[in-house]
């Protein structure tokens, strides 16, 4: 009886198929409906970028910021799919832009004032809902951000031309702290310093330590200085990205735009696209004329522009010509801008475990220096 009933001969296939087949059909259609349909999500925007392919393709985008980090993923992108294009980040549309007309349009209009951000990440450095830099709640960040406009120009850009100087000389005279036994100059830690001692002066009235230097009314002259740090930050940019959010519906260079949308602007990738004349080169003649600030933001422009972004001017050019009317500075052999070794995440800098940082003072007046 049991070996009759195991026996597949005993059972008609073919009259139990078409009893079976209404009932299995259904949702198996249904099924490959719905799965068809997620698979051509990604291709209803008209938006260039990844599929989304069932959402392998968010999945993918993500692990590749993560395994790349988000300044070279988003070069990668840029390159791979165009200047305007829409990748996933945790699952939330984002898009990555490097076109000076599209950067132009969202720096300038108020309902892009807010950034983007895990709220995780944010509060475990303290910076949620806090300072003005990575501030992602818009009432909260225009209540703060004129108390630092105020504390960042006025009095306190004409004071930090002489704090500048102050502090540039005091540490040029103990140069030997940050000298190797080689004889070679730390500059990160040097500048480092600088940094520490004028802010905490300007800013907190306490120093570190207790022919005519620059004064406030030498700065405007100093056009070949300026030339210099604008193509410096141009070539080799601190901050090559900058984080928005949409705030409501809008249309950019032809793109919808949903609220809520996440927006990379890639300024670094910018800066070697459009206008200037020698875009892969170091070169003071891609500011030999006024260039347009659209095709160059180093602090931004517009609601959210860098607050710190005239002193930050004032300091570069007064350090620079402070150090360089003492000291001539030059690096090691083979030991260019494009081999210091960079960490690339929200902010290019160097690897400080490399020794390419190191490099070489002269003084320029031996008899007055050298015993310094």
């Amino acid at each position: 009886m049991v070996l009759e009933m195991l026996n597949p001969m005993h059972y008609n296939i073919t009259s139990m198929v078409p009893e079976a087949m209404p009932a299995a059909t259904v949702p198996i259609l249904l099924l490959a409906c719905l799965l068809f349909l997620i698979w051509n999500y990604g291709d209803t925007s008209s938006i260039p970028g990844p599929g989304y392919c069932m959402g392998i393709g968010p999945l993918i985008s993500h692990g590749r910021f993560l395994w790349m980090g988000i300044g070279s993923a988003c070069n990668y992108y840029n390159k791979m799919y165009g200047e305007f294009m829409r990748v996933w980040i945790s699952g939330e549309e984002t898009l990555i832009i490097s076109k000076s007309s599209s950067m132009y349009h969202i720096m300038k209009h108020s309902h892009y004032i807010s950034r983007f951000g895990s709220k995780l990440g944010l509060q475990c450095i303290g910076m949620h809902e806090n300072g003005i830099i990575f501030n992602n709640n818009p009432a909260v960040w225009k209540v703060i951000r004129p108390f630092f406009t105020k504390a960042l120009s006025g009095r306190g850009l004409v004071r930090m031309v002489a704090i500048c100087v102050e502090s540039v000389v005091t540490h040029l005279d103990r140069l030997e702290e940050v000298t190797n036994t080689s004889g070679y100059v730390d500059v990160l830690m040097l500048m480092r310093r600088v940094m520490l001692d004028t802010s905490n002066m300007l800013f907190l009235g306490i120093p570190l330590d207790g022919e005519r230097d620059v004064k406030i009314d030498d700065v405007p002259k100093l056009k070949v200085t300026e030339s210099f740090i604008y193509e410096s930050m141009r070539y080799q940019p601190v901050v090559d990205l900058v984080m928005r959010k949409a705030l409501q519906d809008d249309v950019i260079d032809g793109y919808p735009v949903k609220k809520g949308t996440n927006i990379i602007l890639n300024l670094g990738r910018m800066h070697r696209l459009e206008f200037f004349p020698k875009p892969n080169e170091f070169s003071l003649e891609n500011f030999a004329k006024n260039v347009p600030y659209r095709y160059f933001q180093p602090f931004g422009f517009g609601p959210r522009a860098c607050a710190g972004k005239y002193i930050a001017m004032v300091m570069m050019k007064v350090i620079l010509v402070t150090l360089l009317r003492r000291f001539h500075v030059r690096a090691l052999q083979g030991r260019c801008v494009e081999n210091v070794q960079k960490v690339h995440d929200l902010s290019l800098h160097p690897d400080e475990t490399s020794n390419f940082l190191e490099m070489i003072f002269v003084p320029r007046n031996s008899d007055k220096y050298l015993g310094n």
